[in-house]
């Protein structure tokens, strides 16, 4: 009996985590996806040190740069698989692009346009993109609901994800490190 239990609690959580993931996207003024957060920043973030941090220690982000307005832009995907019985298979990529911008000791991080690339297998039986990217509002019709559910489940997590890398970054810091001195060179013609 309280094996039962326990196996209803877990899956009751486990529901409760999943529904919750897909509710940190919401639509924007452009009907587009996005996940949007606003949170406060106690110290001056160096714009520069953050893109870098990203590009080092997130490997979806591809590309990151600094924009004029003292925040950073960057670019990035993440794979999606489809579920087998015993493994899975690349099913397509989602790229997206992500900003972050300091103002009035608050930052906001906003990850928006996100599109799909399907992945078809090729003659060679690797998973390749088939070159038609949709954006990922209007794919209603080309991806089945269900999938479509799980992708943006998937979504959410990872730009939760994110947004949780950012934060940690903001709180503390990496130091900047210091070059090591030299390797101390030694003659070994005069001995």
């Amino acid at each position: 009996m309280m094996k039962q239990l326990m196996l209803l609690f877990i899956a009751l959580c486990i529901g409760q985590f999943s529904y919750a993931q897909k509710g940190l996207l919401s639509l924007n003024e452009h009907n587009q996806y996005t996940y949007f957060q606003v949170k406060p920043v106690s110290k001056p973030v160096s714009a520069e040190l953050l893109a870098a941090y990203l590009k080092k220690n997130e490997s979806g982000v591809q590309s990151a740069t600094v924009v004029d307005n003292g925040g950073m832009a960057a670019k990035g995907g993440m794979l999606v698989y489809k579920q087998g019985l015993v493994t899975g298979q690349e099913d397509g990529q989602i790229a997206y692009k992500l900003t972050v911008d300091f103002k009035d000791n608050k930052y906001r991080l906003m990850i928006t346009d996100f599109m799909f690339t399907p992945y078809q297998r090729n003659r060679f039986g690797v998973f390749a993109p088939t070159g038609i990217t949709t954006p990922l509002e209007k794919a209603q019709g080309k991806i089945r609901d269900k999938q479509l559910n799980n992708y943006l489940d998937k979504l959410g997590a990872y730009c939760a994800k994110v947004d949780k890398l950012i934060q940690n970054y903001i709180n503390n810091p990496e130091p900047a490190k210091s070059n090591p001195a030299g390797l101390k060179k030694i003659d070994t013609q005069n001995w």
